[in-house]
């Protein structure tokens, strides 16, 4: 989840793993900032809950969303199959 982050270019803000959140924050032309909660779902799944807010407003746009969510499938894609 952080590298995913990290990689659009949001600075990391605080994480937790025992609460499993992450908060980051995107100063590119805008302040905005994004919080990933992460739940262990049984054996070998996770349920993943993102937020984000545009200064003090929250983002309804899904286009930010479906970025994170779909950087964040191709990475865990390739780690799972051990690719760079």
């Amino acid at each position: 989840m952080i590298a995913t982050l990290q990689d659009l270019g949001f600075i990391i803000d605080k994480a937790d793993a025992n609460l499993g959140t992450i908060s980051a924050t995107k100063l590119d032309r805008y302040n905005l900032r994004v919080t990933v909660i992460v739940v262990p779902r049984g054996d070998s799944q996770l349920s993943v809950r993102a937020n984000a807010q545009y200064n003090i407003d929250p983002v309804e746009d899904p286009e930010p969303y479906q970025q994170f969510f779909d950087s964040l499938s191709k990475a865990m894609f390739l780690t799972a199959h051990q690719r760079d």
